[in-house]
């Protein structure tokens, strides 16, 4: 008998996991909970930021274990080109200009956005090697986005 009850609390606590992790957000396995990851190159790849606040100048933050910045001019190849919001309520908003200021677009709470060359902003521009600031909010009025 406590061999079976041992047997049956194992197998509900495997199938608990397995509906905890089917349920868990496909992203990359870098990301920190609640942070949004910027990264250089489209499908997560490429330098990294894994960010917990809100950074109104990228030119000034760098990725991680690099010495490139976020952002350094217009169509420079190294700038964000994926994101991957790992916050689960709150979207976050990604700016054209520093200050969170101009064009933007929002990535869902517990979105992303794999090649941001597919946004084409308000301005005409795409969004790829382009954005400047990103802020954990909704109050950018542009697109929410979530691929």
């Amino acid at each position: 008998m406590i061999r079976r009850t041992s047997a049956m609390l194992l197998a509900t606590a495997s199938l608990f996991g397995a509906v905890v992790a089917m349920a868990a957000p496909a992203q990359a396995a870098e990301c920190t909970e609640d942070n949004v990851c910027l990264w250089s190159d489209s499908g997560y790849t490429g330098y990294l930021r894994d960010d917990y606040q809100s950074r109104d100048n990228w030119s000034i933050i760098s990725y991680e274990y690099a010495g490139w910045r976020l952002y350094a001019g217009d169509g420079v190849p190294a700038n964000v080109s994926s994101i991957d919001n790992w916050d689960p309520d709150t979207r976050v908003s990604v700016y054209y200009n520093s200050g969170f200021a101009g064009p933007c677009f929002k990535v869902a709470a517990y979105g992303s956005v794999s090649n941001m060359a597919s946004i084409t902003l308000s301005s005409g521009k795409t969004a790829n090697d382009n954005m400047n600031s990103h802020n954990f909010t909704n109050n950018c009025a542009g697109t929410t986005y979530n691929f």
